[in-house]
């Protein structure tokens, strides 16, 4: 499955203050939708529960505030029952914001734009050939406006498959298997990086001089900050410079499990490797480029509206708060304008990566806003949401998508 028939569909540059139009035209068997993930946007705008069926097209609108953060967010589809199939077979592409910081950037470092996938390799796709008859017309639930369509999974995949997620046979960066950086001309080597896997957290090695983050998934960080490696969980993005080598340097990912203490799985595949003609000051940085974002959560002054228990609980199914998703019920439901503390507790043996939609957190403990927090087995996390600017209804769940489509989604009312 693919967008205007790329394996990775067209990058979106967008600024802070655009309108923005996306005529999402659907070719496929079985309905879809898309998912702005990340943006600050409306939830009226970014409704996750707008279905397109086969053969019809929706147009998409959305207004970027004038005061969004830069940063690297993506866009799939959100059609609950098949968000996994849709995602895994490689519907996924790249949304960049970009300032006037990022024009003057632009002068001293590449400016690249990297979507790790692994669809399937195969004339037959596995995962859509199993129900795409049965999917294309499901309108067995109602509820709320425009929820109608939003089934339980019937992807036909095995319990295994629907539990550990579905992954493909190779990582691929934007369609490639590895794709060769050259002619920076002494330019720093930036990279935009999505991991738009359905299931498959990625620790990226990088075998070149020196690796430096830029941006968490919300936005730029205070300073750059020298890593060795970066963790991303399937949806999160992280924007880096790399600092060739005598002979450069290679970017590599290494899979890891979803289960117990994360171990790698298989040998670390190639996503990019860097020409040594690139550049290696960083101190050529604008220094307004990391000064957004400094605004802290868990500062002693701010007020705390609410404190909340978010239980994840199941194993061959997993649930939040002990409840599958229904579309008629609303799970939470917070004041606008508010900041609320949410204790995410993980009671399962499995890593979940938690995405909260059109409001940006803060995990106590990391570094930059975030939209998905990553809770070990059996452990807790400490977030901090400012619902700030929009009211309206959407969605959190489960970024390993298979867990969402059967069931590990609530929804969130903000008024």
């Amino acid at each position: 499955m693919t967008y205007n028939g790329k394996v990775t569909g067209p990058t979106l540059r967008v600024h802070p203050g655009d309108h923005v139009t996306v005529k999402l035209v659907n070719n496929l068997k079985q309905a879809t939708s898309l998912h702005t993930h990340g943006l600050h946007v409306s939830p009226e705008q970014d409704n996750p529960f707008i279905m397109v069926e086969p053969g019809k097209s929706y147009t998409y609108t959305y207004d970027i505030p004038a005061n969004h953060t830069a940063g690297t967010f993506w866009y799939h589809p959100h059609m609950h029952g098949i968000t996994a199939e849709q995602v895994a077979s490689g519907l996924s592409g790249a949304i960049i914001v970009e300032d006037m910081d990022d024009d003057q950037l632009n002068t001293i470092s590449t400016n690249r734009v990297l979507v790790i996938n692994d669809p399937p390799l195969t004339d037959k796709n596995p995962w859509a050939d199993a129900s795409d008859s049965a999917k294309s017309n499901d309108s067995s639930m109602g509820g709320m406006d425009g929820m109608g369509g939003m089934g339980n999974n019937s992807s036909g995949v095995d319990m295994m498959t629907a539990m550990m997620g579905r992954t493909g046979p190779k990582l691929l960066t934007n369609g490639f298997e590895g794709v060769d950086l050259t002619g920076s001309g002494g330019k720093l080597e930036r990279l935009h990086i999505v991991n738009a896997t359905a299931s498959t957290s990625l620790k990226l090695i990088y075998s070149g001089a020196k690796m430096f983050v830029l941006s968490s998934e919300g936005g730029r960080l205070p300073a750059p900050k020298e890593v060795k490696e970066v963790t991303l969980a399937n949806s999160e993005r992280t924007e880096i410079l790399l600092i060739p080598g005598t002979n450069g340097g290679t970017l590599t990912a290494q899979r890891l499990s979803n289960e117990g203490n994360g171990a790698a799985m298989g040998s670390p595949e190639k996503i990019a490797s860097i020409a040594a003609d690139a550049g290696s000051d960083i101190s050529a940085l604008p220094m307004s480029f990391m000064m957004a974002n400094t605004r802290d959560l868990f500062a002693s002054n701010v007020k705390v509206a609410n404190q909340r228990v978010v239980t994840l609980s199941g194993h061959m199914t997993s649930t939040i708060d002990g409840k599958l998703f229904d579309p008629n019920v609303v799970n939470f439901t917070v004041k606008k304008g508010t900041v609320e503390e949410w204790v995410i507790d993980n009671t399962t043996p499995m890593y979940h990566p938690i995405h909260i939609h059109t409001w940006g957190f803060q995990v106590q403990g990391e570094d930059g806003w975030q939209d998905v927090v990553t809770v070990a087995p059996n452990s807790k996390k400490v977030i901090r949401i400012a619902f700030d600017d929009f009211a309206g209804t959407t969605v959190l769940h489960c970024h390993i998508l298979d867990h969402e489509d059967t069931g590990m989604m609530a929804i969130i009312k903000v008024d």
